[in-house]
């Protein structure tokens, strides 16, 4: 069984790394020119950034 520390921590490189699609989503979103593969980009960026939401209530939650 994992320990609360543990937990802990692999949520935190989760957040990290859900936190850097965010941006990179964003990043890609920015640099082309193309309507429709913007919004596409976008629609990713929206779920990372709903991922992250995800991320922190566990995180939350295990420390509970």
């Amino acid at each position: 069984m994992f320990t609360k520390e543990a937990y802990s921590a692999y949520f935190q490189q989760i957040l990290e790394l859900e936190e850097q699609m965010v941006r990179e989503s964003q990043e890609l979103a920015d640099m082309v020119d193309d309507p429709e593969i913007k919004q596409f980009m976008l629609r990713i960026m929206m779920d990372e950034t709903r991922h992250v939401g995800y991320v922190k209530e566990l995180m939350r939650l295990a420390e509970s």
